[in-house]
Order: structure tokens, then sequence, then C-alpha cells
């Protein structure tokens, strides 16, 4: 008897629309079938999609469109016409022992028509409340944000209207490919190194979503969107313009190419708000017709990717949801500059961490919403800890490039990217080209921009302003969350203190400072506006009519198993943002 695998998992959600990912153990039809939680009996819309087969796995994506904004259903699936919302045991559950691995709870909430960007101006007050966090090694002897975040979801049940988030974002490092679990490990000796092939990423990605009961669990009931960082392939994917070509020559090419066919199965496939959302994607079209033919797709999906690897094409792996306030949701790693030849100038060039057609559509995005703050979903940070963002700035600023002292400028760049690489700098400010691209698109802004980021393992907030303006400025905002389950090294930890003393600097037309951190209480301050502990974080944005806006940030994680409120920011907004106050 066909079984699930992997999941439920709640992606992609609208006002009138549901996504369900899955993965079953032999190829099926999987029917969604939905029920209002409040009340009717009134017959419903169903679900149906055939498995595609990758690699020998059993995927499906269930579309169901048709129903009522802001409401919570429950809802069941249905095998080959065998009702089956229980999963078979899993890998992770024969070789490992985990109680009660099955969710309790199997419901989600539609967008209502104003957080899903519809007539927004109808409402005095908007609310949109996400959660987000990043870098999960899925070690057992750690405690687990994810896992927390799961048990606070079932304790907080009666009160999910008003407490649950509308959504998640896991913005980076799901899986740690080049850092497998011990205990996974023990039971699969090829992983010892890392992993480099799709079954190698394909364990991974079911020990992370299937061995802890609560992470299932809010996978279950929260529409969930991700994007990745180098853990899901390796530790520093993609950090330099030579990068590609030097992993290529040590015979990497598989393991970048599988380890992103994994990433689109499990992860991007599932951002889509919709079937025929961007029909033009290779990628999305070989899922569409693998539907249809019932062919082991692992060979078509390796050939387009390998042509990103490449750079002969560019598959647009960031996406946008049309939530109010609006969210672009960026790759800030395969986009990164990448040089196949041996030319000083275009390895020594100003580098991109965003490809050039990616910030042009961030460009249109940006003028294309007018209800602020807009959200920009980084998995690295724009904005670091000062001195941190200083010296990132100056590793990637390229001097002398075009005058009598360009061999000299050759030399200091070389010797900058020696640095950047042995310090593993490989966020926005070093990324000069893109740096000066996004400093103008903000004095084009009409709104405030919040980011949100991950990836650094240590958690906090910052606000920055254009240096050298007069008029009326728009604010950018950063708020970190990470890690999820990674604690930093005491080494690295005690190098991130060291720079706490400095609280703001200018450098490259901003003027960035820390903002305040406090305790659960918010009687303390947090020592040096740093968290560093395992959280996953809870943000609500309140939208007045007039545009302007509040923002508020608690983090949560496990104590002794036990979920807690670690950390609050302040609540910040900008009551002048729109032009017309």
């Amino acid at each position: 008897m066909t079984h699930i695998s992997i999941g439920p998992l709640v992606r992609a959600t609208s006002a009138n629309s549901v996504t369900i990912w899955v993965e079953c153990t032999q190829p099926c039809t999987v029917t969604l079938k939905v029920l209002p939680i409040e009340s009717g009996d009134a017959p419903l819309p169903t679900g149906s999609s055939h498995t595609v087969i990758v690699g020998g796995h059993h995927y499906a994506l269930v579309y169901l469109d048709g129903l009522q904004p802001a409401t919570w259903y429950t809802y069941h699936l249905d095998i080959d016409g065998q009702e089956d919302i229980e999963s078979v045991e899993t890998t992770s559950e024969q070789h490992f022992k985990h109680q009660d691995t099955a969710p309790q709870l199997y419901c989600f909430r539609t967008m209502n028509v104003h957080e899903a960007g519809q007539a927004a101006s109808q409402q005095t007050r908007l609310q949109l409340r996400l959660a987000y966090g990043s870098c999960r090694t899925s070690e057992d002897q750690e405690d687990d944000a994810l896992s927390a975040f799961g048990s606070w979801l079932i304790s907080h049940y009666e009160q999910r209207e008003e407490q649950w988030p509308h959504l998640l974002l896991l913005i980076g490092d799901q899986i740690y490919a080049d850092q497998p679990p011990a205990a996974l490990k023990k039971v699969h000796p090829q992983l010892e190194q890392r992993a480099s092939t799709f079954e190698d990423f394909a364990l991974l990605y079911e020990y992370a979503w299937t061995k802890d009961s609560n992470v299932r669990q809010a996978l279950a009931v929260v529409p969930t969107y991700m994007i990745f960082d180098d853990h899901e392939i390796t530790d520093n994917w993609d950090t330099a313009p030579t990068w590609r070509a030097e992993a290529l020559k040590k015979g990497w090419e598989q393991m970048l190419i599988d380890g992103l066919v994994a990433y689109w199965v499990y992860q991007g496939w599932g951002n889509l708000e919709r079937r025929t959302q961007r029909d033009h994607s290779p990628l999305l079209t070989i899922m569409q017709e693998a539907e249809q033919h019932g062919q082991d797709i692992l060979e078509s999906l390796r050939v387009q990717i390998k042509e990103e690897l490449y750079g002969r094409t560019d598959l647009h792996w960031h996406y946008t949801l049309p939530t109010v306030p609006a969210i672009f949701v960026a790759d800030a790693r395969v986009g990164r500059t990448a040089v196949f030849s041996d030319s000083k100038q275009e390895i020594y060039a100003p580098a991109r961490i965003m490809s050039q057609q990616q910030m042009n559509e961030l460009r249109t995005w940006v003028h294309t919403n007018t209800t602020g703050p807009l959200l920009l979903i980084s998995s690295v940070p724009l904005l670091l800890p000062p001195a941190i963002g200083f010296i990132e700035y100056m590793a990637g600023k390229r001097f002398w490039r075009s005058t009598p002292l360009q061999w000299l400028g050759q030399h200091m760049a070389q010797l900058q990217q020696k640095v950047a690489r042995k310090a593993s700098f490989d966020h926005w400010p070093v990324y000069s080209a893109t740096w000066q691209e996004f400093i103008h698109l903000l004095d084009e802004c009409d709104q405030d921009m919040l980011i949100l980021s991950g990836d650094v393992h240590f958690s906090y907030a910052m606000q920055a302003q254009r240096t050298g303006r007069k008029k009326q400025q728009r604010q950018l905002y950063q708020l970190v969350c990470t890690p999820l389950q990674n604690i930093l090294s005491p080494r690295d930890r005690t190098l991130i203190e060291k720079q706490a003393p400095f609280s703001r600097i200018s450098y490259g037309g901003l003027h960035t400072q820390m903002l305040p951190l406090y305790t659960a209480d918010m009687k303390a301050r947090v020592p040096h506006d740093i968290l560093f502990q395992n959280t996953i974080a809870l943000v609500t944005i309140e939208t007045e009519e007039d545009g302007s806006y509040t923002v508020q940030q608690e983090y949560l994680g496990s104590i002794g198993g036990i979920v807690r409120v670690v950390g609050r920011t302040e609540p910040f907004g900008d009551m002048l943002s729109t032009p017309n106050k």
C-alpha cells in the first residue's frame, strides 16, 4: 500500500488557494480534501495531482483553489482513493527512536484579501504576522528552535487566529549537506564527508523534516516559503568569482548540480503561488510534463541546472509574495559573480551578490508596490554589526580601476579577495557592484524597507539611513534571526563580542546603527544587543490606511524543552513614511 513518507507540508497559500507538498512511497494520485473548521457541510472543491518521479522518489504538489479568504480548514489526503493522512515509517524513524512522529493537527488558514495584497486601502489597519529563521543542523543534542515553534503552535491552537503567524519563512540552511548529523552518518557511511548525490541530499531532507514530531507539526499547518544558502550545498558555496571554476576542477560538478536539484524539488517547487505561475521556468515545465508521462526526470532537471552552473542561463530562484506589505525573496547565492576565465579585469572587478536581471526585477518591484514597509528577504544580511560591515565593505571596494594606477588596484584587489575568502566574507557589503546599485535604489524608494536575514548564527536588529541627504529620508531596517539550531563556537562568539562596542558607523553611502534588543520582560537590554542562542522570530507588521506602520518582533527559544520568549526588539516604525503625510 502506498503511504506518505515525508509531509504533508503546507506551502504557497493565497486568499482562495493552498498548495500541499508530499513525498510518497510509490507512484500514485494524491487528492486533497478540506473542511472549514468553524462550519460547513456544503460541498467543497478538491485538488488532485499525480506524483512525479525524481531519482526514484515520488513527489506531489497538490493545488486547490476555490477556497474562502481568511478561513481555517482542516484537511486530509487520499492516496489512490484510499484515505491516508498518517505517514509510513521513514528511514529516520526506522533507525532512530522518536516518539509520536505524526503531527497532531492538519489545518491551514487562507490569507484574507488584504494580507494577500488586494483592496488594502479599504481597511483602516492591516496586520501581517510572520515567523522566520535559518540555519538548522538537526543534531539531537542541541535545543531546536523549529521544534520549539511546533510545540508553541500546539499549545496556542485555541488562539491561532490572534497569535499564529500567517506564514513561515525558512531563509537558508534547512540542511547541512557539508556537515550531516552524526546520527545519520552512522547509518549512511557515504555521508561521512558530505552529501554529493541527489540520494544523499534526499536523505538529509527526510531526516530534517521527519525525525521530530514538532517540526513535522509546524510544517503541516503554517504556509511555508523557503530559500537556500550555502550549507544546502557546501560551506562558503559561491563566495568568490573564481569559486565555481575551482569547484569544477575539484570534480564537484555532480554535487553542485544534484544539490540544486534537491533544493528545487524539496524547497523551491512549493514556493509557487499557483501551478500556472512562472510558466517560463524550465524546471516548472519539466515538473508539469512529468505528471503526464510518468518518467524519472532527474536527468532532465540536471541538464537545466547544469546550464545555470556554467552561467549560460538564469533560472530565477528568487520570487515575490503579493502580501501587504509586499515581500521579495531574494536569491543571494546562485546569482553571484562567477568567472571562468583568467582575465584579471574580470576576476578583480566589483562583484555582484545577485544577477543584474534579479536587481532589475527588484527595482521594478520597489516602484510597483506603494504600501510600506517593503519586505526584502535575504539569506545573508545586508546590514552587519558596524565594525564587521565596514571591514567587509572595504574588502569589496575596488580602487584605481581606470587610472594609471590600475596595476596597483589589481594587486590590491587580489589581496582583498584573499582576505575576504580567509575571513569568510560573503555578505552584501563585500559585493560592491550590487551594493552601489542597492544604495541608488534606496534613493528611488518612496517607502521604508525592512530586510529579514539569517546566516550569521547570532540575532540582532539594525537601522540605516542614507548619508548626505537633507530631505526626509526613508528608513532601512534589518532584523536577523539565526540560528534555529547551530550555536556559535566560543572563539567566534568572542570575536563578535569584541567588536560590539562599535554600535554605529558610516560607510558606502549609509549610516548604520544597532537597535536595542531587550529581554522578554523589556526591563533589561540583552548584552551587546546581540542574542547568542537558538531562536525563531515572530514579527508583526501593522499598517495603517495612510501608510504609517509599526513593527514588533519577539524571539522564541527552547529552554530545557520549554518554549519561552527569550528576547524582543522595541517596536519601531516611521509615522512619516508616506509622501503625503
